[in-house]
């Protein structure tokens, strides 16, 4: 009864895949706030980027305002016919718009009154118009580029003595936002990399903050499955104890010369300490798989075709015995690598359930089909079956389902320790409804070629 397994369901598994999803949760939180603080960053940036850009261009639209008077005026003076001819080319020179290359990031244009350009400064070409329509010259105003940001200022003179203003022209200021981009890009490389390197200490530092949470819950763990263990096994001795003297009362006199009530009630105690046996050695099995105890050796490679027929020949009579049919249904055999003992404890177990919750008169059918790579093995029962809410729940130890598919005789181990031997050999257990409406158990183990 006492066996041990490797690969069994263990409690530090459990811990495990809380850690892994622990971290996992912590990493997708430290992605969220590394991005909430990269947007943010990048957005401040961005504005303060652009808001300086457009600040920029409106004072070097307000500079080449306070030019146009003057240019006004070299242009009169080249207009005069008293002018000497090297000073007209100077002021001609002055004013053409071809001149020399200037700032290929900038482009500043000057028109008087009637549209006419007066002069012109920088390389820079603009995508997009740079000057408005003519229904809306008379306002400044922003105008939309592809590859920049251009501003259009009306420039207009207050006479003195509270005349009316005369507009004198316009200016137009076009600056490219290449810099401005390139800061950007270098601006969102940066954060990349630092939300890279960010995220990697973060998830470091979530492993390391969740092994160290879960470490008190470990040790506790450990302890309690130490208590388990030893509580299980020194509970033996006096169950054995009680066991042995019930028996030699029973096989002597003393229990003859007893009354009636007294034999009723030993024979109460040697039931209930049967019952209490069944438990402990469940949960000294259930305290041993926790641990992990590796013993690879015991293993067989046994076609399992035999070994299930050989289980329903043996539990024949106790299927008659409650009225119930026991049949099989084996399409097929397969070799399979077990410990023998183990599967037919987990069998048995299978059986003991859906002969237990079958009515009398029903049929217990035990199936096996090989696939490619494992065979699958089920035991349908006719039962009231279990609701597809609770089927996440039979194999939790003590867990019984509804007063349908529970008994005070039984103490909600037996699925427990079937699963705990399903996973012992790298197989599944997992429960399906029945065609007829019960309950199936459905067991999946690794197929020898």
């Amino acid at each position: 009864m006492a066996w041990v397994f490797a690969s069994t369901p263990t409690m530090q598994p459990d811990l495990r895949h809380t850690r892994r999803v622990l971290t996992r949760r912590y990493g997708i939180l430290i992605a969220a706030l590394l991005l909430v603080f990269a947007l943010g960053v990048y957005g401040q940036v961005s504005r303060a980027r652009w808001a300086l850009q457009r600040w920029q261009v409106q004072q070097l639209a307000a500079t080449a305002a306070a030019e146009l008077p003057l240019l006004h005026h070299e242009h009169d003076e080249m207009g005069r016919r008293d002018v000497p001819a090297w000073l007209r080319e100077q002021a001609q020179g002055a004013l053409d718009v071809r001149e020399a290359p200037g700032d290929p990031e900038l482009s500043i244009r000057w028109f008087d009154d009637q549209m006419r350009e007066l002069k012109r400064r920088g390389d820079f070409r603009p995508a997009g118009a740079t000057t408005p329509l003519a229904s809306a010259r008379q306002r400044g105003q922003w105008l939309p580029l592809a590859n920049g940001v251009a501003f259009w200022r009306p420039v207009v003179a207050q006479a003195p003595g509270g005349a009316a203003s005369r507009l004198q022209g316009y200016v137009s200021v076009a600056m490219a936002s290449s810099a401005s981009e390139a800061e950007l890009a270098r601006l969102r490389k940066g954060l990349l990399i630092g939300a890279l390197l960010a995220g990697l200490v973060g998830f470091a530092g979530s492993q390391w903050m969740v092994a160290a949470s879960l470490e008190p819950i470990r040790r506790q763990i450990d302890r309690l499955i130490r208590f388990t263990a030893d509580a299980s096994h020194e509970l033996r001795h006096p169950l054995t104890a009680i066991r042995a003297v019930i028996g030699t009362l029973r096989h002597g006199e003393l229990l003859q010369a007893c009354p009636p009530a007294m034999a009723r009630k030993l024979q109460q105690i040697d039931q209930s300490t049967v019952r209490m046996g069944r438990l402990v050695e469940d949960l000294l099995l259930l305290s041993r798989s926790d641990r992990a105890i590796d013993e690879s050796s015991g293993l067989r490679a046994i076609p399992l075709e035999d070994l299930v027929e050989d289980l329903i020949d043996l539990h024949q009579a106790e299927a008659e015995a409650g009225g119930q049919q026991l049949r099989a249904s084996l399409l097929g055999n397969a070799r399979v690598s077990v410990h023998p003992e183990r599967l037919v404890r987990l069998l048995e177990n299978l059986l003991a359930n859906a002969l237990r919750f079958s009515p009398p008169g029903g049929t217990v059918t035990v199936g096996m089909v090989p696939l490619r790579d494992r065979v699958r093995l089920w035991v349908d029962d006719e039962g009231p079956g279990i609701p597809p809410a609770q089927r996440a729940h039979v194999f939790e130890r003590f867990w019984q389902a509804d007063d349908a598919r529970s008994s005070p005789d039984h103490h909600g181990l037996g699925l427990s320790i079937a699963q705990a031997i399903a996973l012992a050999h790298n197989g599944r257990l997992q429960v399906e409804e029945a065609p007829g409406g019960g309950c199936r158990m459905v067991l999946e183990l690794p197929r020898l070629r």
